[in-house]
């Protein structure tokens, strides 16, 4: 067995000449910082020969540092695994992103050397099951026709980014549950206090919109499932080809974009986060697939990680 592998950023194995994936143990594509606990799951448990990790590709969204240095053993907020094996792991990381086929050809074979023994001792690991939140203090814009949706969306927004203090957990939002019409603007009890104006308005400005320390636990059995929604952005929907096409939520075509990183930020700043990251998705797909991309189909065609 040879003793690399090959972690390639934003780059399935199809792309790398044969020659080249002929020379390691494993090639593989990974698309977010959370790779890195199977990548050294499997060093421990699977590839025990290997000594030399080589990290290739575009970083398109800014994980290789975290997946770098946690191969490097030092201990980052990506790892879910004791600190303990990462220090342990041994191997050595070459960091080519961002370079030419040419020089990783050139790395791995100078690298290529296998083993007689193995690297490290076969150990099993488990990942643990993380529970973070990441406090955000800018103010979110929260839609669904659906009133009692609309809080529960809100609820765990709060649970997911709100900003902790001794008291309460809270944010400043934007509730809207109409695509047009009056607003209000008061503080709101997500629990107690539901629905906070709503009622009689079609968007209130909560600041902030909060849930007391001892209503948590509760928050938090009200979210534990959240009905899925079918409402649409009312910001409207996207569709990539030769240019950016903006349809509304009813199917009328309203702008036509030149594609560009400009226009994509632009746009997605517009957005609720999950068609944010939707759209900054699939730019990234298009940019990297060329000219074989086409929106939502390659979903299918690219294994996930």
């Amino acid at each position: 067995m040879s003793n690399i592998i090959l972690i390639l950023l934003w780059l399935t194995p199809d792309k790398i000449k044969p020659e080249i994936r002929e020379k390691v143990a494993y090639a593989g594509a990974v698309y977010s910082a959370d790779s890195v606990n199977y990548i050294i799951k499997s060093l421990y448990e699977t590839y025990l020969f290997v000594d030399t990790v080589v990290v290739y590709g575009p970083d398109l969204n800014q994980i290789g540092d975290l997946i770098i240095n946690a191969l490097r053993g030092i201990c980052n907020e990506a790892l879910r695994i004791p600190c303990e094996y990462v220090k342990e792991l041994g191997v050595y990381v070459v960091d080519l992103r961002w370079k030419s086929e040419e020089k990783l050809r050139e790395a791995v074979y100078r690298l290529y050397r296998p083993r007689d023994t193995p690297a490290r001792p076969r150990r099993a690991l488990t990942l643990f099951t993380p529970e973070r939140r990441l406090p955000y203090l800018g103010a979110h814009v929260i839609y669904d026709t659906d009133v009692d949706v609309l809080r529960l969306k809100a609820i765990d927004y709060v649970l997911t980014y709100g900003v902790e203090t001794p008291d309460v957990w809270y944010n400043v939002l934007i509730l809207q549950r109409a695509p047009r019409g009056s607003y209000a603007a008061a503080t709101c009890d997500l629990i107690k206090d539901w629905p906070c104006g709503l009622d009689k308005a079609a968007v209130l400005i909560t600041t902030p919109a909060y849930i007391t320390k001892e209503d948590v636990a509760k928050a938090k059995a009200l979210v534990k499932d959240i009905p899925q929604s079918t409402t649409y952005d009312p910001h409207g929907n996207f569709y990539i080809g030769d240019r950016l096409y903006h349809y509304s939520p009813e199917g009328t075509l309203l702008r036509v974009l030149e594609i560009s990183d400009v226009t994509m930020k632009r746009e997605a700043a517009k957005l609720l986060p999950d068609h944010a990251f939707y759209l900054g998705g699939e730019y990234a797909a298009m940019r990297l697939l060329k000219d074989k991309y086409v929106q939502d189909r390659w979903r299918a065609e690219t294994p996930p990680e």
